[in-house]
């Protein structure tokens, strides 16, 4: 049977049952028996249950994206692991949670169970790091960093705090003169453009709206330092979109901000960053392909971060909307510079 007949199948399946059946826990929505009245009515249990939810979807989500593709078997079959996940929490609702008489054993039961989705001690952490990259102690520390940050810090292009973690970032000094002119034109070159108007680009640079800085690092690891060029513009997916907002609404939206509307969105967000190294002749070689990285250094080697897009509160039903961070680490490769894949971390709504 393919995995579509399976999904129509199973859709199916589900229009029939009655509605009290999508509870986890208690249904603090439509209370009607007696176990969730009792629960809804008691704000620690009601915040209890509503992260026995949250636990519950981030893993359902979890079995079919991200859980697929790091485990590589050919015969995974997501759906059928979800079904099997959604009879263990029933099962655990009958024979756990309804067997509670007082608060202390609703709390405990809830604690316990989390702690078993999540494989990790409640509260439940921002994120939790994916199955390759256990053993990397550059893993273990941004994964520390990522779970210290309050979740309302997080934004799309900038770094969390990486004080104490081992993590450094570079020291970029502005570009200046002459250079700044030339490999502006030269990234306007790459982006299939013409530098039409260099004075009012140039004042894009005074103000900060746009950046050119460098700096001198050993990618190739050969003993001499490369002069590496980071260039910085807002982007409206560094503010990240709202729950169901298209990005043409976005983009109609920042349309409207103005530069200087948008500029004050890069100062809150932050930017949308590029890297080239300069090589003798002058030209600019692009670092990796991916966008809003960011570089940082663990022990003299440089990794890239990417994918920061937690900006936005999701809600957690939205299973296909999670948030999947990595942690590239930035190498020679035969063909100019390359990211390996390094670690990754699941975000936990």
């Amino acid at each position: 049977m393919s995995s579509f007949t399976k999904l129509a199948l199973l859709s199916s399946t589900l229009l029939l049952l009655p509605h009290y059946v999508w509870a986890v826990g208690a249904n603090c929505k439509q209370p009607t028996s007696e176990l969730d009245k009792r629960i809804c009515q008691s704000t620690t249990l009601t915040a209890a249950n509503e992260a026995l939810n949250v636990a519950f979807h981030n893993q359902r989500a979890w079995l079919c994206q991200d859980a697929e593709i790091l485990r590589r078997e050919d015969g995974w079959d997501c759906m059928a692991a979800k079904e099997d996940f959604w009879a263990e929490q029933q099962q655990w609702d009958k024979s756990v949670l309804a067997q509670c008489k007082t608060d202390d054993c609703f709390t405990r039961a809830y604690q316990a169970r989390i702690a078993q989705i999540n494989g990790q001690d409640t509260p439940l952490p921002n994120f939790r790091l994916t199955t390759y990259g256990w053993g990397d102690k550059e893993c273990q520390a941004y994964l520390k960093v990522l779970n210290r940050t309050p979740r309302e810090e997080f934004r799309g292009c900038k770094l969390p705090d990486l004080s104490g973690s081992g993590f450094t970032t570079l020291p970029f000094k502005p570009v200046t003169g002459e250079l700044l002119k030339q490999l502006d034109k030269q990234i306007a070159q790459l982006n299939h453009k013409e530098q039409t108007n260099w004075q009012a680009q140039l004042k894009k640079y005074q103000s900060g709206y746009i950046k050119m800085e460098m700096t001198y690092l050993d990618l190739d690891e050969d003993g001499n330092k490369e002069r590496l060029i980071r260039y910085s513009r807002p982007d409206v997916f560094c503010e990240g979109l709202g729950y169901e907002e298209s990005v043409d609404d976005k983009l109609k939206v920042w349309r409207e901000l103005g530069q200087e509307g948008v500029f004050k969105k890069a100062l809150e967000h932050g930017y949308h960053r590029n890297y080239y190294t300069i090589g003798n002749d002058g030209e600019l070689k692009s670092i990796g392909k991916r966008s809003k990285n960011r570089l940082i250094v663990f022990e003299d080697k440089v990794f890239s971060f990417t994918k920061n897009g937690l900006v936005t509160k999701r809600s957690y039903e939205t299973w296909g909307g999670k948030s999947y961070v990595e942690l590239d680490y930035i190498k020679t490769g035969n063909d100019g510079y390359v990211e390996e894949n390094w670690c990754g971390f699941w975000y936990n709504y």
